[in-house]
């Protein structure tokens, strides 16, 4: 019985998925088949990562970040990992995101962070270790705070702890793009419903997301991974995962010559190296200042990655609409947003790896 409603769960979760359309096991073809069954080998082909099956390059980037530091344990477990996740999730407003790390921290078997987590009750967690972790998360986006810069973890700790802070603060901006609310079907994500279908989903989807493991390196093949540089010395505890951020380096140097516009990068660039985690004033006054610098044909891939990088969240379908009538695929929607997150999410590593470098 359970088994059936995890299967349930699952396909209905590929459904979550708004503005381009994913590909699956079934339908995949060539590269883009390889990486998703090994996806749903190691971790589950759910809307977060099913989102980005349009574009072979981003798809494989993106699994491989994930895999090498989220999925395979080195140093840190597993559930230590979801509560990092967790917490980024709410610093983030990604409400998707928070259901389903929350729930995978209950299907691992600690219930009581879980709750605490979302309750906004974690201070009074006896453990002290997770205490600080979660503190540490909550503050990621703080650069000034003393917990970022003495980090609560052990230099054979950091590469994975913050390894998976990068990857939802990146996958936090995507699904608050691409996904719904929740990764519940909808008749089930009103308050009464909600927690009871969240807690078969500890037991049935989420405990086998989270009790599945993968061995360093598999995830390579898709990738052009090299020797890492001198740049990523941080992430030396775990190499295979080292190897995925050149490579990403490389990939983001290919869309921003092929997507982005000189004038739009160049500026862009340039806010992001004056962004300090600070969020942006309500409405889009902000976003107007910036955009009245660019030509018609510009401002709506302008807005699109602007807005991809400091309110995901207030993407609207307008600006889908807008976007395609100067770029007129999915996969160019998704990887002009997946650049835009990464070179963000690139800014917010400078500060948290700063302790380890």
């Amino acid at each position: 019985m359970l088994k059936t409603i995890e299967n349930k769960m699952m396909e209905q979760n590929a459904h979550t998925v708004k503005y381009i359309k994913t590909v699956g096991i079934n339908d995949a073809k060539g590269a883009i088949k390889q990486i998703n069954v090994q996806i749903d080998r190691d971790f589950g082909l759910v809307g977060p990562l099913s989102l980005s099956s349009i574009s072979e390059s981003v798809h494989a980037m993106r699994w491989a970040n994930i895999r090498e530091v989220f999925v395979v344990e080195t140093n840190v477990k597993r559930v230590v990992k979801e509560t990092i996740a967790s917490g980024i999730a709410k610093t983030n407003d990604c409400p998707y995101c928070q259901d389903v790390h929350e729930t995978s921290i209950s299907s691992a078997g600690d219930t009581e962070t879980s709750k605490a987590i979302a309750n906004g009750t974690w201070k009074s967690l006896k453990n002290e270790k997770t205490k600080a972790l979660i503190k540490w998360s909550l503050n990621t986006r703080n650069p000034n705070t003393e917990i970022i810069k003495n980090p609560p973890f052990t230099k054979s700790e950091a590469t994975e702890i913050i390894g998976t802070a990068l990857v939802f603060h990146s996958t936090n901006r995507l699904a608050n793009i691409f996904l719904d609310n929740s990764p519940l079907p909808k008749f089930l994500t009103n308050s009464i419903l909600k927690k009871t279908a969240l807690n078969i989903a500890s037991k049935t989807l989420f405990k086998t997301m989270v009790m599945k493991k993968g061995k360093a390196g598999d995830s390579l093949q898709f990738i052009q991974s090299n020797a890492y540089s001198e740049k990523y010395k941080w992430s030396e505890n775990v190499p295979t995962y080292a190897k995925t951020l050149d490579a990403r380096d490389f990939l983001l140097d290919e869309l921003e010559k092929e997507l982005i516009p000189k004038k739009i990068a160049k500026i862009f660039k340039s806010k992001i190296k004056n962004w300090y985690g600070k969020e942006m004033p309500l409405g889009r006054a902000w976003l107007n200042e910036i955009i009245i610098n660019f030509s018609e044909s510009e401002k709506p891939i302008a807005t699109l990655i602007f807005l991809s990088a400091f309110a995901p969240f207030t993407i609207i379908e307008k600006d889908i609409t807008n976007f395609y009538k100067i770029k007129n695929t999915e996969k160019e929607l998704l990887e002009v947003c997946y650049w835009s997150i990464q070179i963000i999410t690139n800014r917010i590593s400078e500060w948290l790896t700063e302790p380890f470098n």
